[in-house]
């Protein structure tokens, strides 16, 4: 008998310390993200341009619900194609997210990716934002008619083959005919300096862009499908006939696969708090940044539509 009740004694004591380092190593260190270590968001264009922007406010709103340092790592290169490569090698432990979103669909479906969209797990959307048609001040065009009329004669830029604004740049000028002169760029930053120094006549940027260089670009169109409050006095394209065209940026963020449910979940968390932010909402406002909030099943469903309207714009271009 004593034997029997030292045995359950010693028994009590294991079972009892196995439980203990249960409760506190295996829940607990993926609840506790980021646990004090530092988070990088990797943004796959150039400092300065409007994905960047996004990216850095983002940030600054959300640090206050994070318990540790988010840093942004600028990776540009091959239409976002470098930098989403980097997090697709990641370890996917929550440590290294990606700003990613309807250019990362086009830079893989175009193979600037070295693996699928399979390989990334969407945490959660951030917002659309409308792009707008634009030429230097200097230049002699003040309609997009105009701009189509001169036909080869406009260079017209966009952020970087592959992008986004690339594949929008290519199906207006197979909407309208114009026949211009396709420029990719490496990033936003360097489309508006070239666009504005005079090297291109015309470019495609996001509203925060247009909005930090009014006295330098004249807007010309919007592609959302309603003018926007920013512009009201500019049309779109669909009010000028040309339909089928993406309205713009959508911006979410993303990890490598295999995400922990609870870290995956407190990402989100901490997206959604930084989205939901005064100063961020002031800011998204300010800069006609649509709201647009999903995470789990309804994120990738809706990447999953993204991705069949993006491959088929594509293939009509000659782009696959």
């Amino acid at each position: 008998m004593k034997r029997s009740g030292l045995y359950a004694k010693r028994l009590s004591v294991v079972l009892c310390a196995v439980i203990l380092a249960a409760l506190v190593f295996a829940p607990a260190a993926a609840a506790q993200w980021p646990d004090g270590k530092a988070v990088t968001l990797v943004v796959p264009f150039a400092a300065g341009g409007g994905t960047d922007i996004i990216a850095r406010m983002l940030v600054e709103a959300m640090q206050p619900y994070v318990n540790g340092p988010i840093v942004i790592k600028n990776v540009p290169g091959s239409g976002s194609g470098i930098g989403t490569n980097e997090v697709m090698l990641a370890r996917p432990d929550g440590y290294t997210l990606l700003l990613s979103g309807t250019h990362t669909i086009t830079a893989a479906l175009q193979g600037y990716t070295i693996r699928s969209l399979d390989s990334l797990e969407h945490v959660a959307s951030l917002n659309w934002d409308p792009y707008v048609i634009a030429v230097g001040v200097n230049q002699p065009y003040h309609t997009l008619e105009e701009l189509i009329e001169a036909g080869s004669a406009v260079t017209f830029g966009n952020a970087g083959a592959g992008a986004l604004t690339h594949l929008i740049s290519e199906a207006l000028n197979e909407a309208t005919g114009a026949g211009w002169r396709i420029v990719p760029f490496n990033g936003g930053a360097q489309l508006i300096a070239n666009v504005v120094g005079g090297h291109v006549v015309a470019g495609i940027f996001s509203q925060s862009e247009m909005l930090g260089q009014l006295t330098t670009l004249r807007p010309l169109a919007v592609t959302s499908s309603t003018r926007s409050p920013l512009f009201p006095d500019i049309p779109t394209l669909e009010e000028l006939g040309y339909t089928g065209i993406p309205q713009g940026s959508f911006r979410s963020i993303s990890a490598p696969k295999g995400l922990a449910p609870e870290v995956k979940q407190a990402i989100a968390k901490a997206v959604y708090s930084g989205l939901t932010d005064p100063k961020f909402r002031q800011y998204a406002a300010e800069n006609g940044l649509i709201e647009t909030y999903l995470e789990g099943p309804e994120l990738e469903a809706y990447y999953a539509e993204l991705e069949e309207l993006l491959r088929g714009l594509l293939e009509k271009i000659g782009a696959l």
